[in-house]
């Protein structure tokens, strides 16, 4: 997403504990790791630029994250079947010294989608992905409607990143 909007970047991955603060509403959780996996970056590059995120899906007050077989994907995909889910992604920006934090959610309606499922499981995209599915994929037509940004479901909320670098 980057690339597509022009932006230079360079990856750089940081090695934190990922566990999620449960004490903290979901918006506060998703801020506080990308801050915990922005600063390590930040301390490596303090002159640059840094942008971290983490999305999750968050469906009945709990967090979807990947599933690690084939069987927890379907378990995952027929719970979202029929039922709307929320995406959110927290992102950390450091610019210099100065850091801003945000959250995005994004509704995202499913359709009914049990015939659709054991297809979709075939072709291993679920693989890897929170919520078992990548929009952005064959999964695209699990999909009814969205309330809110495509990019955030795919994992960055790129117009509201692009303000905060503008400001």
């Amino acid at each position: 997403m980057l690339e597509r909007e022009g932006i230079d970047f360079k990856v750089d991955a940081s090695f934190i504990d990922e566990t999620l603060d449960d004490s903290l509403p979901i918006e506060k959780r998703l801020c506080d790791l990308a801050m915990r996996k922005a600063y390590p970056i930040h301390q490596k590059y303090p002159h640059d630029i840094v942008i971290a995120a983490d999305t999750v899906v968050y469906f009945d007050h709990c967090v979807i994250g990947k599933p690690h077989d084939r069987q927890e994907a379907y378990e995952i995909l027929m719970r979202l079947s029929h039922h709307r889910h929320d995406v959110y992604t927290g992102v950390a920006i450091y610019m210099e010294n100065d850091l801003k934090t945000f959250c995005e959610k994004t509704q995202v309606f499913f359709k009914d989608i049990t015939a659709m499922i054991d297809d979709y499981l075939d072709s291993n995209e679920w693989m890897g992905k929170a919520g078992a599915y990548g929009i952005q994929g064959k999964a695209s037509v699990f999909v009814d409607y969205i309330v809110g940004d495509r990019d955030n479901v795919i994992g960055l909320p790129i117009t509201k990143v692009k303000e905060c670098l503008k400001q």
